[in-house]
């Protein structure tokens, strides 16, 4: 279900940044021994998880204030419409937003809700991965976003205002999914519909009884404590199943081999009572290590602790360079260090990096608002925001990071494919 979401020119796109060589923050750690991992199998991937993170992401705003949009299932559902357009009504917005998410309900809803900008993030990163928004990822409902939903809804030959509504969401879902957005043939959804609609069951009310976003109570602190005890970031033990709960789940699913849905069900409910997947391998602490076959980035600390994070690398494609000619997406193999970090957001052509930490020329890992459970970057490393916030103090220049397929399938910075530069 949700998926918590630098490309440039040459070798500096990563980060619009440098080609700095390696420097040497103090003296790391004594050697420490922890196990090492089987050969991983590909696993089961979600192509549309990118951009389902904006409408559950808009979900758990609508429910954390009380507008009631159903379950949260990562699609724009009648129920998610109907609850934005009380919310809209509510707030005074104006009616060329209606029942849909424009300039006017971003600030509607950041003025009610702390962190509300989220969806918006979620939704440039969206935009960024299907290339259609080339601007710097900012969280704010601004002309380039605009911009980048019209030029979508082009695309799919249906109504063009720029705001994003079912219809849009279901054209990005079809993009994503690598498909040319055919235009939705259903009576419009968008800003300006008749309110009355027929409800209908989604195609995950079935699963009340799972663990899912927006799940709360005992069972959702019980499952938060048990990924803190192993190792996972899923915030604090609040009762409540959030995004930070859900990259947590994710992660786990990854490394423990199951299905990335982001869904606590038997068999995750089983795993976690007997977690035995392999973690990072043998080397030097403290360290990072990125896992390409099961994208996953564990974090060695001084301690010798393992913290285990939600990863996106690179995807092997070829992409379009703004301003002319197209790169290949690679995340290399190797040794390598942290050669230089970057404070805050860093704005490159592709996307805004947090935090950045840079282990080879313009290759680093980075928070993004979007990290889906596959490969999807163009090079860098992504992590959650939050991840990278809690990361960043932690690791010193020339802390060693290690990159690893056993998959067999990313080349290593020697064999690296023609035209091969790191990317958002």
């Amino acid at each position: 279900m949700l998926v918590i979401l630098c490309i440039g020119l040459g070798l500096a796109a990563c980060g619009g940044g440098s080609s700095t060589s390696a420097t040497t923050g103090g003296t790391l750690e004594s050697t420490h021994t922890v196990s090492t991992p089987a050969p991983a199998e590909p696993e089961a991937e979600s192509p549309v998880a990118g951009v389902e993170v904006v409408a559950s992401t808009l979900q758990l705003d609508l429910e954390q204030l009380g507008y009631r949009p159903g379950s949260v299932t990562g699609t724009f559902t009648d129920a998610t419409q109907q609850a934005l357009k009380r919310f809209q009504a509510d707030s005074h917005v104006a009616m060329a937003d209606y029942g849909a998410l424009g300039p006017g309900t971003a600030d509607a809803l950041a003025a009610r809700l702390h962190g509300a900008n989220n969806v918006v993030l979620a939704l440039q990163s969206a935009l960024t991965d299907v290339d259609l928004f080339h601007a710097t990822i900012n969280g704010r409902y601004d002309a380039a976003t605009i911009a980048a939903v019209s030029a979508l809804q082009t695309r799919a030959r249906i109504a063009v205002d720029g705001f994003y509504g079912p219809q849009t969401g279901a054209a990005l879902v079809r993009l994503f999914g690598h498909a040319d957005p055919e235009p939705v043939e259903e009576e419009s959804a968008e800003p300006g519909s008749p309110t009355t609609t027929t409800t209908t069951t989604t195609a995950t009310d079935h699963r009340l009884d799972l663990l899912t976003l927006g799940s709360t109570g005992e069972s959702v602190k019980r499952l938060q404590q048990r990924l803190t005890t192993l190792g996972y970031r899923p915030g604090a033990a609040d009762s409540s199943f959030g995004a930070a709960t859900a990259s947590a789940v994710l992660a786990f699913q990854k490394r423990e081999g199951l299905e990335r849905d982001s869904v606590v069900g038997p068999s995750v409910e089983s795993a976690l009572a007997a977690a035995k997947a392999a973690g990072p391998r043998n080397g030097p602490v403290p360290r990072i290590d990125i896992d390409i076959a099961r994208q996953l980035l564990f974090v060695v600390l001084k301690t010798g602790s393992v913290i285990t994070l939600n990863s996106s690398t690179g995807n092997g494609e070829r992409y379009s360079v703004p301003g002319g000619g197209t790169d290949v997406a690679y995340t290399p193999v190797g040794d390598f260090n942290v050669i230089r970090k970057v404070p805050g957001d860093e704005q490159a052509p592709l996307g805004t990096l947090r935090n950045p930490l840079y282990f080879y020329r313009g290759w680093a890992i980075h928070g993004a608002s979007n990290v889906p459970a596959y490969p999807a970057s163009h090079g860098c490393a992504r992590i959650s925001n939050a991840d990278a916030d809690w990361l960043f103090p932690r690791i010193p220049l020339g802390t060693p990071v290690i990159v690893y397929d056993t998959s067999g399938r990313s080349p290593s910075v020697s064999d690296a494919p023609a035209s091969a530069a790191p990317g958002y």
